[in-house]
C-alpha cells in the first residue's frame, strides 16, 4: 500500500509539473499564432517592405544640384505658405524622391500639395480626403492597406507617396494626358473646374523657382 501511494504521489507531481510548463509555454505559442497576426502576415511584410526601401533611399547623399533645388523649393514653401523650414525640406525631399521613381516632375507633386492642403498634413476634407495630397482612403482601399491604413495618409512621406502612385496610374490610363488625369485625380473629371489650372499656375511658379533661384 505504501508503494502505490508512492507512485500515485509521483505520478502526481509528474502530471502537475506537465501542465505547468504548458500553461507557461501557451502564450507565446498562443500568440505566435494568433489569427490576428496570421491575418496580418501580409500587411506586415509590405510594410516592413516599404520602410526598408525607404531606408535604402534616405541613405542615398543628394546630389549638389538636388541640394540647391531643395534648398530653392523649400525656401519658397516656407515663404509663401508660412511652413517651417524643418517641415518644408521634409516635404520637398519627399516630392523629389517619388517624382524620381515615376518619373514625375517634383513640382508637379508640390502643386497638387499646394492646392489641395496647402502644406497641412493634418488636412480632411467634407468627404474624407485625408493629408497633403488629400487621398481618399476608399477610392484606394489597397494602396493605403499596404501602408499601414487611413490614419498612415496624415504621414507626409506616406501620403506623398501613395498620391503620386495615384496621380502616375491616372496619366497612364489617359496616355500622358495631364489634364484629365488632373481632373480624375480631384474627382471633377466630366464637370467644369478650374482644378487643372490653379495646379499649372503653382507648378509653373514652382519650376520658375527651380530654375532661377
Amino acid at each position: 500500500m505504501e508503494f502505490t501511494e508512492y507512485v500515485k504521489e509521483r505520478l502526481a507531481l509528474t502530471l502537475k509539473s506537465g501542465l505547468l510548463c504548458a500553461v507557461m509555454l501557451m502564450p507565446a505559442t498562443t500568440l505566435a499564432r494568433s489569427p490576428e497576426t496570421v491575418r496580418g502576415d501580409e500587411s506586415i511584410q509590405v510594410a516592413t517592405a516599404v520602410e526598408a526601401e525607404d531606408t535604402a533611399a534616405s541613405s542615398i547623399a543628394a546630389s549638389p544640384a538636388e541640394e540647391r533645388k531643395v534648398n530653392r523649393l523649400s525656401g519658397h514653401i516656407q515663404r509663401k505658405y508660412r511652413v517651417s523650414e524643418d517641415k518644408a525640406r521634409y516635404i520637398v525631399r519627399e516630392a523629389i524622391r517619388n517624382a524620381k521613381k515615376h518619373q514625375l516632375d517634383p513640382e508637379l507633386i508640390l502643386a497638387i500639395i499646394a492646392v489641395e492642403s496647402t502644406f497641412r498634413e493634418r488636412a480632411v476634407s467634407r468627404v474624407g480626403a485625408r493629408g497633403l495630397m488629400q487621398v481618399m482612403p476608399r477610392s484606394h482601399a489597397k494602396k493605403v492597406r499596404e501602408i499601414g491604413g487611413s490614419h498612415q495618409l496624415f504621414d507626409p512621406a506616406k501620403n506623398i507617396r501613395v498620391g503620386s502612385r495615384i496621380l502616375v496610374n491616372y496619366l497612364k490610363n489617359y496616355s500622358g494626358n495631364l489634364r484629365r488625369a488632373l481632373l480624375r485625380y480631384n474627382g471633377s473629371l466630366g464637370k467644369r473646374s478650374s482644378y487643372p489650372v490653379r495646379v499649372m499656375k503653382i507648378y509653373r511658379d514652382l519650376r520658375r523657382v527651380t530654375v532661377e533661384g
